[in-house]
Parts: structure tokens; C-alpha cells; sequence
């Protein structure tokens, strides 16, 4: 009898070569059998093609790890592969290890009825793909559940865009722009596990708590930080004076904020407050980028541009995948902001639209690793009164294909 194509494989440990091949002989034509000859190679093997393994069969007594150490790995690294232990019958010690740290779904005693094992083995196949079931299906409704939370936060942002378009310019722009540049899809993945325990009742509350916070931080870090809009802001005398004030606090935890070459003659029409706001917010999330000593520089571009264009980056190589999505906060906690709202770095995007400019995200040289942002010098502000569809389709967009990838992902598994 050929094994079944589709089914899992079943590995079996034991240091006697003679019962690996014994073990072959007796189950291979009815199962898919793999064997290692001790606990550390079993391992290796996990960690090659864990995916493909749906049952372990151990025996206890072998040279360095026992047999019930290999189960209680397997129990907290692949908690659904099913464990079984098979030892002497005087061994009973063992066995009740086996089910108290290993969790085994059953053990055997030697000598061995061939039937039993047949058995005990077709069961745990069973108990296998119920468990990847279970798992399945959690994770289908917590998809569901996860997107329809993303899509109650889109909302809500859109709400509180509206709502600061009273105080700021060109607040929707600048929320477009920070969805824009921000990873949806690898954002949310990293918190799937953490909805399976929310209590929904808590979260609608901490969504409106979190909302109106939303709305006051940035107020606080916009409107409650502006100096009112200065005609000829000396440009050269605002970046000097930040970074003075800056270095000490960088300095302590070795960071060099260097200024580049600014004409001292150079003024914009801009609010001092708001650009040392926005001075801040940059220096201090390209600084938590990197934990070795590093520079961090303030660059302008052009002198004669307009509008005029600054770098603020750090002198590491480039920004990878992970940098962008800590930026956006990809680990804050789900209680904090499941959508990875990192109220400062939206401030950021807020200020630099309210002043007329944009703010953008580079990756790699010349302009970065770190930010680049354009001011022009006349200080006259865009506006933007409508949220704009197509940029509602992009972020559903992208929630659909991450959830197809999810389930993709467990396609693959199974």
C-alpha cells in the first residue's frame, strides 16, 4: 500500500539503527516515514521541513537528550505536531513525563503490537489536521475581524482629517501622504496574534479614547506648537539654533548632528515653531533608527530652488524594509494603535503640509537614509477639502491582499 500524497509525514527517533530500518519496514507502505537517530538530528530536520511533519515518535532512552526533551521542544516550538513516546514498560516515570512537560498524545510500550501502532498513528494523523483546521479557521475569522478593524481606523483617520482641515492646511493631503508612504500590509500582519484575546467591548472604547488623543496630540504638536508665520524666517539662524539646542541631549548617546553649508542671507516665510516641531520630530526618529554611534545631518539641497528642499539622514548605508515599517510604528502594541499610528510621525506629515511643503521617506543616498522635505519660500499654502477615492481604494486594496496572502500562507502549510 502506497502512502497517502497529501498526507503529513511521520518522523521517528531512535538511536538503534536496527529499529529505524525495523520501523521503515513495518509502516513505510502505509505512511510517509522519515527517522533521525538521535534528538539533535530530529531537530535538524524540524527546522528544515517542520511544515511537512505532522507526527513524532520517540523513543525515550538515547545517548544526550531524551526522548521526552525533543517533546517538550516540539511543544513550544511546533506546538501541532502530535508527540508520541515510546519506552520500556518498567519506564513509567518517563511516560508520565511524556504527558506532563511534553504533552504527548499518547506513548507506547515496547515491545511494540503492530496494530497499535498502526492505530495510534492513523489517530494522531487525525488529531494533526484537526488542529490545522482549528488554526485555519481561527485565523479566517481573526482576518476578518483585523480588516474590519483596519477599515474602522481609516475611518476614524478620515473623521479626524476633516476635522483638522478647520485648523490646519491642507490636513487631508498630508494624511494621504503618510498612508502612502506607510506599509500597510506588513504593518498589520505582526499583530494578528494579539486579536484573538481582545475583548471587542474594550477595544470599541479605547478606539474613541484613542481617537480623540489622536486628534489632541496632533493638535498639540501643530496648531499649540506654531509661532505665528514670519515674513523672512532666516533660515540659516533657525537650523544652527535647533541643532545647538539639540546636540547635548544627541551627544549623550553618541550622536553627531552636524548642520551643512546654509547662506546666511537665505529666508522663507514660514512659522519658526512649526519648523522646529518638524526639525525635532525628524532628527529624532532618524536617530532611533540606528543603535551604534552615528551623524546625523541637515542638509539643503538647493539654496536657489524653490521650493527649497531638506535632507535630514543618518550616515548608515540605507533604510531596509524593517527601518520604513518601525518608523510607522510596526511593533507598537495592537492596544496602542493597530493600524500603526504613530501620532508624531503623522505630526510631522501635518506640519510640513500645513507650511505649504511635503515630507517623503528615502531609503538610500543621496537624500538619505532619513527625510526629505520641501518648503517653499513664499509660505503659501496648499488646500485640500475632500478625501480622495482613489486613495481610499488603495489602502482597501491593500488589506484584501494581505488577507489573501494570509491565507496563502496556510495554504502552503497545509
Amino acid at each position: 500500500m502506497n502512502p497517502h500524497p497529501t498526507a503529513k509525514q511521520i518522523l521517528y527517533v531512535d538511536d538503534e539503527a536496527q529499529a529505524l530500518k525495523y520501523f521503515v519496514r513495518l509502516f513505510g507502505d502505509r505512511f510517509q516515514v522519515l527517522t533521525a537517530p538521535s534528538v539533535d538530528e530530529a531537530l535538524a530536520l524540524l527546522e528544515k521541513d517542520s511544515g511537512e511533519i505532522g507526527v513524532v515518535i520517540t523513543d525515550q532512552r538515547m545517548p544526550g537528550k531524551t526522548g521526552v526533551a525533543l517533546m517538550e521542544h516540539l511543544r513550544h516550538r511546533h506546538p501541532n505536531i502530535v508527540r508520541i513516546l515510546t519506552t520500556a514498560y518498567s519506564d513509567l516515570d518517563a511516560a508520565i513525563k511524556s504527558v506532563n512537560e511534553g504533552g504527548a498524545f499518547r506513548y507506547i510500550t515496547k515491545p511494540w503490537n503492530e496494530d497499535e501502532i498502526v492505530g495510534a498513528l492513523l489517530r494522531a494523523l487525525d488529531y494533526h489536521q484537526a488542529l490545522s483546521d482549528r488554526d485555519r479557521l481561527l485565523r479566517e475569522k481573526l482576518s476578518v475581524l483585523h480588516r474590519l478593524i483596519i477599515m474602522d481606523r481609516i475611518r476614524g483617520l478620515a473623521t479626524a482629517a476633516t476635522a483638522l482641515e478647520g485648523r490646519l492646511n491642507n490636513a487631508w493631503g498630508a494624511l494621504v501622504a503618510y498612508m502612502q508612504q506607510s506599509p500597510v500590509q506588513q504593518r498589520i500582519r505582526v499583530q494578528m496574534d494579539e486579536i484573538a484575546s481582545l475583548n471587542m467591548v474594550a477595544v470599541a472604547r479605547r478606539e474613541a479614547e484613542l481617537m480623540i488623543k489622536t486628534v489632541q496630540v496632533i493638535l498639540q504638536d501643530t496648531v499649540g506648537a506654531a509661532t505665528g508665520q514670519e515674513p523672512w524666517l532666516n533660515l540659516h539662524e533657525v537650523l544652527n539654533g535647533f541643532a545647538e539646542r539639540a546636540r547635548p541631549e544627541l551627544q549623550s548617546e553618541d550622536i553627531d548632528l552636524q548642520v551643512g553649508e546654509i547662506p546666511a542671507d537665505l529666508a522663507l516665510a514660514s512659522d519658526r515653531g512649526l519648523l522646529n516641531r518638524l526639525l525635532q520630530i525628524m532628527v529624532r526618529r532618524v536617530a532611533d533608527l540606528h543603535e551604534e554611534p552615528m551623524k546625523i545631518s541637515i542638509q539643503l539641497v538647493d539654496a536657489a530652488a524653490d521650493p527649497l528642499v531638506l535632507s535630514v539622514r543618518g550616515n548608515f548605508e540605507k533604510l531596509s524594509n524593517g527601518h520604513v515599517s518601525s518608523l510607522f510604528s510596526a511593533a507598537i502594541p495592537l492596544q496602542k494603535w493597530p493600524l500603526g499610528l504613530d501620532m508624531d510621525l503623522l505630526s510631522a506629515f501635518m506640519i510640513a503640509h500645513h507650511l505649504g511643503g511635503q515630507l517623503q521617506i528615502e531609503t538610500k543616498a543621496p537624500l538619505g537614509p532619513g527625510f526629505r522635505v520641501t518648503l517653499p519660500k513664499n509660505g503659501q499654502p496648499t488646500t485640500s477639502n475632500s478625501p480622495p477615492e482613489a486613495w481610499f481604494d488603495s489602502v482597501y486594496d491593500a488589506i484584501a491582499a494581505w488577507e489573501q496572502d494570509v491565507l496563502k500562507e496556510e495554504d502552503d502549510l497545509d
